[in-house]
């Protein structure tokens, strides 16, 4: 049996978040350690998201269903976590749905495209709960290595990668 050598990455976009996509957002609902990412119902957060400061992205693939979003920029930070001001910070969430389907390199590997192609030059930085095992080696194949571990602001053991 062989490998293949090529690895397809899903055609996925990032376009600017929109109400509609945050409407769908909210009513999304993650558990486990991923329920941090749980957006509320409140009219008040939805204009918040999308207003272009907050670094709110859709992403879509080629059938223009939303398959998640991402952050890019201080918005992705972590309460509690002391960042310094050396890297881009970047969040990807995929849709409660489409988890454990293995398809977490692809999403990421878009968003870090995406992130790279606004901020040109710039490290990135990304923070992950230290047990969500299969988003730390997503992220790792995707190129952001482990630089430290710290304590959030709610006690949840975070992983800071840079790349």
């Amino acid at each position: 049996m062989s490998v293949p050598s090529i690895i397809q990455i899903p055609a996925l976009s990032l376009h600017a978040i929109d109400s509609t996509a945050v409407s769908q957002m909210q009513a999304w609902k993650y558990t486990g350690i991923m329920a941090r990412y749980n957006f509320s119902d409140d009219p008040f957060e939805q204009q918040w998201v999308c207003q272009p400061q907050t670094g709110y992205w859709q992403v879509r693939d080629t059938q223009h269903e939303l398959t998640g979003f991402a952050v890019i920029g201080t918005g992705a930070q972590t309460a509690g976590i002391h960042y310094q001001a050396n890297a881009i910070d970047v969040l990807a969430g995929l849709h409660p749905d489409l988890l454990g389907q293995r398809r977490g390199y692809g999403f990421i590997h878009q968003v870090i495209s995406h992130a790279k192609k606004i901020h040109p030059g710039k490290r990135l930085r990304a923070s992950i709960p230290s047990m969500h095992l299969a988003a730390l080696a997503a992220w790792q194949r995707a190129g952001l290595f482990p630089e430290y571990a710290v304590i959030s602001a709610d006690n949840t053991p975070f992983v800071v990668l840079l790349a």
